[in-house]
């Protein structure tokens, strides 16, 4: 983009050339190239001055990816990743600067996740949710799964997602929203309704009525896991719901997620299991049965079919709270 609006020079002419580019969530701007024709030695200096002055403008510190001690309790590291997801701010300029693919496997949402700490470029609460799952990933205490969010308000309907965490049996969130209230959650509440109940509150303090609630299971600590992450384990249509049958099915959804993760053990790989698979004709004769499991797993609200592996679409989530 060329932009014009130098400093008068008097009769002479002073004409700057450049672009804009992101950084750090501001729009600024870099001048390229300056042609002065038959200026003073004064006015030369003036323009090198505020020239410089413009030039400084780039000088901004690229956070720092947070860093832990072993001793590091768990709740403290929730806020330092929260704080780093703050300070890359959040992305207003319409453009996402990262594809994300929900189907890509997990290792291949890591690889780029570690990019985005490398650009250090604002992002959108889809991208956050990546970026919150790399950086606990050796927080193997640490239960992630995705909450997604469909709103309604004067006539549109909006999309948002944060990373649902749960440590000691204390539900929380991380994530980034243009609303403080509907991204960071310290983990205290006791259940997950608690948490989900907390923002529909804030949704209504933004005017904004809840429609659906899509909950996903935990999510590997694997990062070269090939696993896709599920997205979608249980949808609950508000709608069809009425207020405790609502609480219910997140406390079911709950259930199920402890169940699938065990005692501490942490949502399994499936490198591992496909190896198992190859070498012993009876595992690999047992593998339809894991799905018709799965298939026949009691339903919670709505539920996607087992089989379906259809392109999300993102455009839903380029607007939103």
């Amino acid at each position: 983009m060329v932009t014009s609006g130098s400093p008068s020079m008097g009769t002479e002419e002073c004409t700057w050339h450049g672009h804009f580019r992101q950084q750090k969530g501001l729009v600024l701007e870099e001048y390229a190239l300056c042609t002065c024709v038959s200026l003073s030695s004064k006015e030369a200096g003036e323009v090198s001055k505020w020239r410089f002055m413009v030039c400084s403008l780039f000088q901004i510190p690229i956070p720092s990816v947070p860093a832990f001690q072993p001793s590091t309790p768990i709740p403290e590291r929730l806020e330092a990743v929260q704080r780093y997801i703050r300070e890359l701010q959040y992305n207003h300029t319409g453009t996402q600067f990262f594809e994300i693919k929900k189907s890509r496997p997990l290792t291949g949402l890591m690889d780029l996740a570690k990019e985005m700490t490398k650009e250090a470029l604002p992002i959108k609460c889809l991208e956050a949710v990546i970026l919150g799952i790399y950086l606990t990933n050796n927080m193997t205490t640490l239960d992630r799964f995705p909450i997604s969010f469909k709103t309604h308000f004067s006539g549109n309907y909006f999309r948002h997602i944060v990373l649902g965490v749960n440590f000691g049996g204390r539900y929380g969130a991380l994530g980034i929203s243009r609303r403080e209230e509907l991204m960071y959650k310290a983990p205290v509440f006791r259940t997950l309704s608690e948490l989900i109940f907390d923002f529909e509150e804030a949704y209504r303090r933004c005017w904004h009525t809840l429609k659906k609630v899509k909950l996903g299971h935990c999510v590997s600590h694997d990062p070269h896991s090939v696993e896709q992450i599920e997205w979608k384990h249980s949808i609950l249509d508000l709608d069809k719901l009425s207020r405790e049958d609502f609480r219910k099915e997140l406390e079911r959804h709950a259930r199920d997620m402890r169940l699938k993760i065990g005692k501490g053990t942490g949502p399994p790989s499936p490198t591992k299991d496909r190896k198992k698979d190859v070498s012993s004709p009876q595992r690999g004769q047992a593998s339809p049965h894991r799905r018709n499991s799965r298939g026949d797993r009691r339903p919670s609200g709505e539920k996607k079919p087992a089989d379906s592996k259809a392109m999300p679409d993102l455009n839903g989530y380029q607007i939103r709270v």
